[in-house]
């Protein structure tokens, strides 16, 4: 195999007594692999799973961006030669001229090795943030996911795009941005007790809380005890809200997050509202979509 010279491997000499050949069938390696490289690699493989583009551009995102990490996964070939496990990771790097990401390569695996491969049940953003001891880390995760979609635009475009919010883009904020994560975590009750998503009016809360910390607390609270009166903006949400619940209607994400948005802006400005407008045409876009102010 190209790049993994045998004068350099590592050899792994196997523990279990009956297999006293494993030094000589296997052997693993780190070694830099860049884009040409992983190009040269593709080529050996002749048989896998089919290529998942949501994963591929995910994984193009993190390494574009210098959020790759290496965590000892390995890209692994059979005893031939033939490439049985990293297509995805290698097609992304193959896609990023001038990114080196370093692999731990392993070489001469039984083919049949490959039908056993990829069945373990990989971490979620929120099981990711837990480890970090984050509180409320399933709820966090979801809610900056949603966020980050709305504030890239990608709630208005193919969804598919969604793909390029990883763990690590969702983890490197919260790791950024631990003041804001730590006032969402305070209100964190407030948040939950209306009849949206919980993601949806977590990015909302979010987003309301980079404006206005107190001005968000107040908010959410107000809508979770269904104080106000009829022609209030945050009355008008909250019967928006039930209604939806109620009738059993799926409403895009989108319209949602615009329901809070403008019951805010209205709150905010003073004025009254009892219904919730959509732009001409029916459908928000990224320049009709309302801005929280």
């Amino acid at each position: 195999i190209e790049g993994v010279p045998r004068e350099e491997v590592c050899c792994c000499r196997g523990d279990d007594p009956r297999d006293q050949n494993a030094s000589e069938r296997f052997d693993h390696v780190v070694i830099p692999v860049d884009s040409a490289m992983a190009k040269r690699w593709l080529s050996l493989n002749k048989k896998n799973r089919p290529i998942s583009n949501t994963v591929v551009n995910r994984y193009v995102s993190d390494m574009a961006h210098g959020r790759w990490q290496f965590a000892g996964d390995p890209i692994r070939f059979d005893s031939m030669g033939n490439l049985l496990d990293g297509q995805h990771r290698l097609t992304a790097l193959s896609r990023v001229p001038g990114v080196t990401v370093p692999f731990l390569v392993l070489r001469g695996l039984d083919h049949e090795s490959q039908t056993v491969m990829d069945q373990g049940h990989k971490r979620t953003p929120g099981q990711q943030l837990a480890l970090t001891g984050l509180k409320n880390s399933n709820a966090v995760a979801a809610a900056v996911k949603v966020y980050l979609m709305w504030q890239g635009g990608i709630l208005f475009r193919d969804v598919k795009l969604k793909g390029q919010i990883t763990t690590a883009v969702i983890e490197e904020f919260a790791t950024e941005r631990p003041d804001l994560i730590s006032k969402f975590n305070a209100m964190y009750s407030s948040i939950l007790k209306n009849d949206a998503r919980p993601s949806i009016a977590g990015a909302a809360a979010l987003k309301f809380l980079d404006l206005d910390d107190a001005a968000a607390v107040e908010f959410f609270h107000l809508l979770a005890t269904g104080a106000g009166h009829q022609g209030d903006p945050i009355v008008a949400l909250d019967q928006r809200l039930r209604r939806m619940r109620r009738e059993r209607r799926v409403e895009p994400d989108r319209d949602v997050l615009s329901f809070f948005i403008l019951a805010w802006n209205a709150w905010r400005d003073g004025k009254s509202m009892t219904k919730f407008q959509r732009p001409h045409g029916g459908a928000w876009n990224a320049t009709t979509f309302p801005v929280p102010r």
